[in-house]
C-alpha cells in the first residue's frame, strides 16, 4: 500500500473521465472496511484474511485500471488514500493489547505521515503533485504488511519487521524527496 509519487493519467486518458464508481476504485475503497475489521476482532485467521485481502486489492486495484483504461486523478489519488487508512487502522488496532508500543506505531506510519504531509503542504502552496508508486515504497509497504501478519501471529518478531519499515521509510523518504528534487518540483516556487 504503497504511494509515493504516481504520473497522473496521460492527456488521452484524461480526456475519457471513466467516472468515480469504477472496479478499480472499488477495490482501492473496500480497504477501508477491511481496515475497520481490524478494530472489531482479534481472531487470527480473520485478521490474517484481511491483511490477505487488502494486499490484493492494493495488487489488483492500479492493474484493473490500466487494463479497463479506467485510470483517472481520483483513483491515483483515492489508492495511496485507501492504503494509508488500512494500514493505520490495522496497526492502531495492536496499540491497546500491548502488541505493538508507541514507538513501533510511530516508525510504523512515518513515511505515510511524510507522504500525505508533503502531498498537502505542496497543494497549499499550489504545487501539482500526484502520487505516483516507487520502488521504495512498495518495499515499505511489503514490510508494513508483514509486520501486520507479525503482529497476528508472531509477536516476537514484531521489533524485526518495525525496525525493516523504519529502514525502508527512511530510504523511501530519502528517494521520494530526491525524485521531487530532480523533477524540480521542491525548488520551484509557485507564481
Amino acid at each position: 500500500m504503497t504511494a509515493e509519487v504516481r504520473q497522473l493519467p496521460s492527456e488521452e486518458t484524461a480526456r475519457h473521465d471513466p467516472g468515480f464508481l469504477t472496479v478499480s476504485n472499488l477495490l482501492s475503497l473496500s480497504r477501508i472496511p477491511l481496515g475497520v475489521i481490524f478494530l472489531l476482532t482479534s481472531d487470527a485467521r480473520v485478521l490474517a484474511g484481511v491483511v490477505i485481502a487488502g494486499s490484493l486489492t492494493d495488487l489488483l486495484d492500479g492493474f484493473i485500471a490500466r487494463i479497463s483504461r479506467t485510470t483517472s486523478e481520483v483513483g491515483i489519488l483515492l489508492d495511496p488514500f485507501c492504503d494509508k487508512i488500512f494500514v493505520l487502522l490495522g496497526v492502531v488496532s495492536f496499540l491497546p493489547g500491548g502488541r505493538l508500543d508507541w514507538a513501533g506505531f510511530l516508525i510504523l506510519v512515518l513515511r505515510d505521515v511524510f507522504t500525505g504531509g508533503s502531498y498537502l503542504v505542496a497543494r497549499l502552496v499550489g504545487q501539482e503533485m500526484a502520487p505516483r508508486s516507487r520502488l521504495a515504497g512498495k518495499v515499505t509497504t511489503f514490510f508494513q504488511l508483514n509486520t501486520l501478519l507479525a503482529l497476528i501471529f508472531w509477536p516476537m518478531y514484531v521489533p524485526l519487521f518495525v525496525l525493516a519499515v523504519g529502514i525502508g521509510s527512511v530510504y523511501a523518504i530519502i528517494d521520494y524527496t530526491i525524485f521531487l528534487i530532480r523533477k524540480g518540483q521542491l525548488a520551484r516556487a509557485p507564481g
